[in-house]
């Protein structure tokens, strides 16, 4: 399980992120810390794998606050997640090794790929494999992914607010398998839009169908959350 810390001066998207966090797998929070002040307090006894960094605080900035931590917990990760848009904050991020910058409002799916990447850095970490020229260069220039990335994916037709809303109640309702309609029902969406949805989601493996056999005897197709162990051989 890795841990995250979230720091963000901003109780209700400090809470936003936290949920985020929490419908990923593998991953748990200890900790928010809204100032600098309780950042550094608590950064220094929990030590976590990975902080969640904003950039501004009523008592200092989350940049400079990098280099206080790069002494004190100095194997925490950071992304951060920030407002701050200037080419001199994203190159002085870089300069202390953080791991990724996530420009808010952030969309999900972006803040999905953000974690599942690092959760798959750690692991190749933990792996005892001889280092080859091709590994550290994947290490290395982690930055210059090789996939595309998933705004330039979508296919036309597919509006990225509206795969994370859908994507979001199959999440909700991992165990269970949901009609085309119940979750058009629930969004206030109709039922070709939640089905084009939910085939794409299907197309890319996030979600698997089944034909479901209603009170009438016709087969329905509905969805679920495609588990990790649903792609195994």
């Amino acid at each position: 399980m890795i841990s995250v810390m979230i720091a963000e001066d901003d109780p209700r998207i400090a809470l936003l992120h936290q949920n985020m966090v929490e419908k990923i797998a593998g991953f748990e929070v200890l900790s928010i810390a809204n100032t600098i002040a309780q950042l550094q307090e608590y950064i220094s006894f929990t030590k976590p794998d990975l902080l969640l960094l904003d950039v501004y605080f009523p008592d200092g900035n989350g940049i400079d606050f990098l280099e206080w931590m790069r002494q004190h917990a100095p194997m925490t990760d950071v992304i951060l997640i920030t407002a701050a848009k200037e080419m001199r904050t994203l190159e002085k991020s870089l300069r202390f090794g953080v791991f990724d910058y996530l420009i808010k409002p952030i969309m999900f799916h972006r803040f999905e790929a953000s974690l599942e990447k690092f959760q798959h850095h750690k692991n190749t970490f933990l792996r005892k494999d001889e280092l080859s020229q091709s590994k550290v260069d994947e290490l290395f220039y982690k930055a210059i992914a090789s996939e595309k990335k998933p705004t330039e994916t979508l296919p036309k037709g597919v509006d990225g607010i509206t795969l994370d809303k859908i994507l979001c109640v199959v999440r909700q309702e991992k165990e269970s398998y949901l009609s085309a309609s119940e979750i058009a029902k629930q969004l206030g969406i109709n039922r070709t839009t939640s089905r084009r949805y939910l085939e794409y989601l299907v197309s890319i493996e996030k979600v698997q169908v089944d034909s479901l056999y209603g009170s009438v005897g016709r087969p329905e197709r509905k969805y679920k959350l495609k588990s990790p162990l649903d792609t195994l051989p």
